[in-house]
């Protein structure tokens, strides 16, 4: 400001520029790892895992920061705890980071979006996790309490004692069907007869009841055939177990009296001498009510229908003599029983007890003691990933469910979500083998809501209710309180109503009215409340719960919520009885009851989460199919001799097949799949018959995997998953795809294929990796591979080939499946990600894919991108062997790969370097790993730097020291690390061709023993020391020039920036870097119509200093006295 009175004013004008120091050695290090992994501490995820994370560059200072953000590296064993070498699965980018970080502290690090997790091999297509709240009945670990009783004598084996039985646990349709349960007119699911055999159980898991059955030995005279599932508890079952069996056999001179009788339940039945036990078996059957007879291995044996006597028992009594030669004693025989109860319940089912029982008689065992039952019941807790425990015991009854699992509050420490199983489900007085599984729906109190009672109320009356309510400590419900009331036919009825149901005095039951009429009545501790009209007024008046607004629950659209009919009663039971509770099993929008859970023996998934992958690792299961001239056809379907290939489809084997697999010749167009050579899967042999003369051996001709033209080749390619379209949610059988010629519509297009051609269906076979597609199918559209007809039939979802062929056509399979998948995800992160591409907010001067030679390209690409700020470190492939022909052909490329690979070295560029081999270390747990170059060669650079410049070779013995790796060398074909120490032809013919060698030294241990670059020509950037140099200056010079833009461009600015340059120039000649230069910024190169133009430049020319890696000492001899004279 101006001053205008006497004063001083101080002004600072800022002119100390200078150029800011480089932050140092900092590496972007691009990554795979598996998803949603744990952080070091275990106390979340680690957040850098997550998908929504992908592609975010991380900043990381130290290696607690990376273990936080990106979890503890990860390397896979197999089954016996041998680490996979060269595995795909295996975290070779954050091993990298971690061990940088232990000697540096600041690594970026980007991870690609692919989940390694989801490419462990399973021979199981993966589905998703269930819905949080998910219920799941874990039918291979649960115990049913099925105890069958054998009522023979104490002295024989296993008399009087109780068996513990296994059932057989059905929950597919495939076992089950419709069938007549004979009880109370109703039918069900029962087992199918090709399941179990006689004297086997079942539990049917097929609708909200679940069933125990039997499966009968027989007795046609009850109506019972033989193999016939029966209900356990059902009159079917009682009439299939003898009440009494005979002692022993007719006698050999047959019965002594012309004529003798004895009575059954006091009918006569006469037995004449002629007589045989048959005979006798026949007129019980004819003669007594509920009563049949038959021959069991030559004895006679008695049953009951359990209509006989007054309670199905069958009273034996008469001739002494008849009975001793029918071995039968006189007495009163009891029919079969069940009991269901808790194992202190033990029933009385013994000889001596007051009813005795006969074998076969059932005693489910409801607590868990002593092989009772155990339901184990689990829910989905998504917070956890994780089945949690739910405890589901066994009850007759809601009102008893109560009071076992809340003895002290009735109901109200239940929460929302508790389970129990009632027993018995219809309340039979004979109890049934069925039972229900029952949630809790909410937490106390019970409460109905009826619909609202409008300006009309209920019609004008003295009416009564009767109502009972259970209570804490109480296993049964109260009696019944009687609720009368007068209505007046207007809306207050609705109070009147209300306050007499709480003046009643029932426990723990009161009444209220909404602000839109409608009554509500409510139990306080959640327990029951059980309503029922009186005979008259139901007689008269029609039912006054009706009236009153409350209809039973028979689906979303009808009857009030938690108000059921109670147990035993329904719609035609007079007087109508309603039961509001708490406990419900779950009923869909038609009425109809379903289960809330699912039963089985595997865990309940979801339908497949959309993209989820799937390495497939079974080997030996291929699906091929064959060009008939006009379509793809099933292989065996080709030709009336191709039909008698191998019945099995192909023989997958390391060895030759001699033989079909079933030990019939081999015959023309059997297809050997070799294994023997894993790393080339698949050598795809074909047998050829007619070389009559030539040895099994030599008639297996080699197809070429990589012909997709002739009618000799093999075509890879999705096909088909089953031999339907309906059918294709699950995979096809081998056998059953060899004929059948379904396709679906993706399939490869026949026009555009010779006949012949054989076609590898990959969507079928196993070994490769897929991805999950939801409605990859149009259901809609037609099949143009089936001559157009309709798919709406078709599952509409499909596993797609996600591991792409390889260049030459052939398709991938194994580890180079799972490779092709993570390559193609981290190429895609690297050609497209912004956020790596910023320069000025993300600063980092190397860059690093560790273990993907792949990557090379497009990391040398973006730092095309980013201004060439960086130096590109990459790897030499883990299989590459040392000697001298495979390293020059691999360096040089002889096999005319398209991308750096395990082929060839590809790519050349003067800030890019190459190491050769891979090292052997230790992981964060302690496991020997493999581990590529730039993981060693990032640790080194940081070491190098710290005692150094950048600009200084990081080699040899003083800063090429190797600390973070114990050997060096490469995996062989049995995945075995092999420990080498490159002598000093390999490292000529690695150094030839500009590739690193990391050696062994004598006295100096692991060294880079190389700093050369893959440039394209000979030049100064053909060493790293001179490319970082480079880089360097790139970064320095750009920061140096940025406070001079928008200066006056004169020789004032010239003179400025042309110091600053020489300043650094010269502190580099100090420094070493530079041996001389020059800078120019004057009207020289800075010409008028260059300032016309508002460009300034700054022209720098620089001797580098070359390192020493030849040093030639020649040694004179010279005679004696020679040297004194010089």
């Amino acid at each position: 400001m101006a001053l205008t009175s006497p004063g001083v004013e101080v002004s600072v004008i800022d002119e100390s520029f200078y150029t800011p120091a480089e932050p140092g050695t900092t590496p972007m290090i691009f990554v795979a790892s598996a998803e949603n992994k744990s952080n070091s501490s275990g106390t979340g995820i680690a957040r850098g895992t997550l998908k929504q994370n992908a592609g975010v560059p991380f900043l990381l200072t130290s290696q607690r920061d990376l273990a936080d953000t990106f979890g503890d590296p990860l390397f896979y064993t197999d089954n016996n705890n041998n680490p996979i070498h060269g595995g795909e699965l295996n975290e070779y980018g954050l091993q990298t980071a971690y061990s940088y970080l232990g000697v540096s502290n600041r690594a970026w690090v980007v991870r690609a979006d692919i989940d390694l997790g989801a490419l462990e091999p399973s021979a199981d297509a993966p589905a998703a996790t269930p819905a949080n709240g998910t219920y799941w009945l874990d039918t291979q670990i649960s115990n049913f309490g099925i105890f069958e009783w054998n009522g023979n004598a104490i002295t024989t084996t296993g008399g009087q004692t109780f068996t513990n039985k296994t059932p057989i646990v059905i929950y597919s349709s495939s076992q089950m069907t419709s069938g007549t349960l004979n009880v109370n007119g109703t039918d069900g699911m029962v087992p199918r007869s090709t399941v179990g055999a006689i004297g086997d159980y079942a539990v049917v898991f097929g609708s909200t009841v679940v069933r125990m059955f039997y499966r009968s030995a027989g007795n046609t005279d009850a109506g019972v055939q033989p193999g016939t599932w029966v209900l356990v508890g059902s009159d079917k079952w009682i009439a299939s177990h003898p009440v009494v069996t005979g002692s022993g056999t007719i006698p050999s001179g047959g019965f002594t009296q012309v004529s003798a009788t004895f009575t059954i339940n006091s009918t006569s039945v006469t037995v004449a001498d002629s007589d045989t036990y048959a005979d006798v078996a026949t007129s019980i059957s004819t003669l007594v009510s509920g009563v049949t007879a038959a021959v069991i291995d030559g004895r006679l044996a008695i049953y009951s229908d359990g209509t006989a006597g007054t309670s199905g028992e069958v009273a034996i009594a008469g001739d002494a003599t008849l009975l001793g030669e029918l071995n039968l004693t006189a007495g009163t025989y009891n029919e079969p029983a069940l009991q269901i109860s808790r194992h202190t319940q033990v029933p009385e089912f013994k000889t001596n007890d007051t009813t005795s029982r006969p074998t076969g008689s059932v005693w489910i065992k409801t607590t868990e003691p002593g092989n009772g039952a155990r339901w184990r019941m689990k829910v989905w807790n998504d917070a956890t990933q994780l089945w949690d425990n739910v405890d589901a015991p066994i009850y007759a009854s809601n009102e008893e469910a109560l009071f076992w699992l809340d003895r002290t509050g009735g109901g109200a420490n239940l929460a929302a979500g508790d389970l129990y199983i009632q027993s018995n489900v219809a309340g039979d007085t004979d109890p049934l083998a069925t039972f229900k599984v029952y949630k809790r729906d909410g937490v106390a109190p019970t409460q109905v809501t009826g619909t609202a009672i409008d300006s009309s109320g209920v019609a004008a009356g003295d009416y009564e209710i009767f109502v009972s309510s259970t209570d804490a400590a109480v296993e049964a419900f109260s009696q019944e309180y009687s609720v009368q009331f007068t209505t007046t036919g207007n809306a207050s009825d609705a109070d009147v109503i209300a306050s007499a149901i709480t003046g009643a005095g029932i426990p723990n039951v009161s009444a209220e009215v909404t602000s839109t009429n409608r009554i509500v009545i409510k139990h306080a501790l959640g327990g029951e409340i059980r309503l029922k009209d009186s005979v008259a007024d139901a007689e008269t008046d029609g039912p006054v719960l009706n009236a009153m607004g409350f209809t039973p629950f028979v689906s979303v659209n009808s009857g009030i919520p938690d108000l059921y009919y109670a147990p035993g009663t329904g719609p035609s039971t007079t007087p109508m009885v309603m039961q509001a509770s708490l406990w419900k099993a779950t009923t869909n929008s038609a009425g109809t009851e379903v289960s809330f859970y699912t039963a089985s023996d595997d865990e309940v998934t979801s339908l497949t989460t959309d993209g989820a992958l799937w390495y497939n690792s079974i080997v030996d299961e291929v699906d091929l199919m064959i060009h008939n001239g006009t379509t793809w056809v099933g292989y065996h379907n080709f030709s009336a001799a191709y039909a008698d290939c191998d019945p099995n489809g192909p023989i997958v084997s390391a060895t030759r097949p001699e033989e079909q697999s079933d030990g019939t010749a081999l015959v023309t167009g059997d297809i050997w799949i070799d294994t023997s050579d894993i790393e080339n899967y698949p050598m795809i042999y074909r047998f050829n018959a007619d070389l009559l003369n030539t040895p099994i051996a030599n008639r297996w001709e080699l197809l070429d995997k990589s012909d997709q033209t002739s009618e000799n080749g093999v075509l890879f390619a999705d096909a088909r998953y089953n031999t339907a379209g309906s059918n294709s949610g699950t995979a096809g059988d081998i056998v059953e795809l060899l004929t059948s010629d379904f396709l679906d519509p993706d399939a490869p297009d026949p026009a555009l294929y010779p006949k012949g051609m054989i076609l590898w269906n990959l969507r079928r076979s196993g070994f490769n990796v897929k991805r999950f597609v939801r409605n990859y199918i149009d259901v809609n559209g037609d099949n143009d591979r089936l001559g157009g007809v309709a798919m709406d039939t078709y599952y509409p979802h499909r596993w797609v080939t996600e591991s792409a062929n390889q260049e030459d056509g052939s398709g991938s399979f194994g580890r180079k499946a799972q490779r092709k998948v993570i390559v193609q995800a981290m190429q895609a992160m690297l050609n497209s990600n912004e956020e790596i591409r910023d320069d000025e907010s993300r600063i980092f001067n190397l860059m690093a894919t560790p273990g993907y030679p792949e990557l090379i390209g497009e990391m040398i690409s973006l730092n095309y991108d980013r201004g060439l700020t960086a130096f590109v470190i990459g790897d030499s492939p883990a299989r590459l062997e040392p000697n001298a022909t495979s390293l020059n052909n691999w360096a040089t490329n002889q096999a005319l790969a398209v991308e750096d690979n395990d082929d060839g070295l590809v790519s050349r560029d003067e800030y890019f370097g190459i190491f050769y081999p891979w090292g052997f270390t230790s992981d964060n747990f302690g496991n020997n790993v493999v581990v590529p170059p730039s993981h060693m060669m990032l640790r080194t650079i940081a070491l190098s730097d710290q005692v150094s410049f950048p600009w200084f070779a990081p080699a040899g013995t003083r800063r090429g020291g190797i600390t973070n790796a114990t050997s060096v060398g490469y995996i062989d074909a049995e995945g075995e690390f092999v420990s080498i120490a490159l002598n000093e032809g390999q490292r000529d013919t690695l150094y030839a061709q500009n590739v690193n060698p990391i050696t062994f030294i004598t006295g100096a241990g692991l060294v880079n023993f190389g700093q050369k670059t893959r440039a394209r020509g000979a030049s100064a950037l053909d060493r790293i020391n001179v490319a970082r140099l480079v880089i360097y200056l790139r970064s320095q010079l750009n920061q140096l020039a940025k406070p001079y833009i928008f200066e006056p461009n004169d020789k004032i600015t010239r003179d400025e920036i042309k110091q600053a340059a020489e300043s650094l120039m010269l502190e580099l000649v100090g420094q070493r870097a530079l041996y001389d230069f020059l800078v120019v910024c004057d009207e020289s190169n800075n010409t008028p119509s260059r300032i016309d133009r508002n460009e300034l430049y700054l022209d720098i020319a620089i001797e580098p200093v070359k390192a020493v890696e030849f040093i030639y000492i020649p040694l004179r001899l010279k005679n004696t006295g020679e040297i004194a004279g010089l």
